[in-house]
């Protein structure tokens, strides 16, 4: 799975945690797919896996908002 730095804070109104857990700056995701948002710009859904391998939380994130792929 394709892996990024979570660069910018994610509106609450994109994200959807299943811990409670809500994302921060730095966080590791893993890509999912790509889709584009209403207004044009490109976005991907991603998602935050714990320590357990269990995820997080997931997003809706604009391409401008993760880091390069690591």
């Amino acid at each position: 799975m394709i892996r990024a730095t979570l660069i910018a804070q994610i509106p609450p109104e994109r994200v959807r945690s299943f811990d409670g857990s809500v994302p921060k700056i730095g966080d590791i995701v893993c890509l999912d797919q790509g889709f584009t948002f209403p207004n044009g710009n490109a976005g991907c859904l991603v998602y935050c896996a714990g320590e357990n391998g269990t995820f997080k939380w997931e997003a809706e994130v604009y391409e401008l908002e993760i880091g390069d792929n690591l």
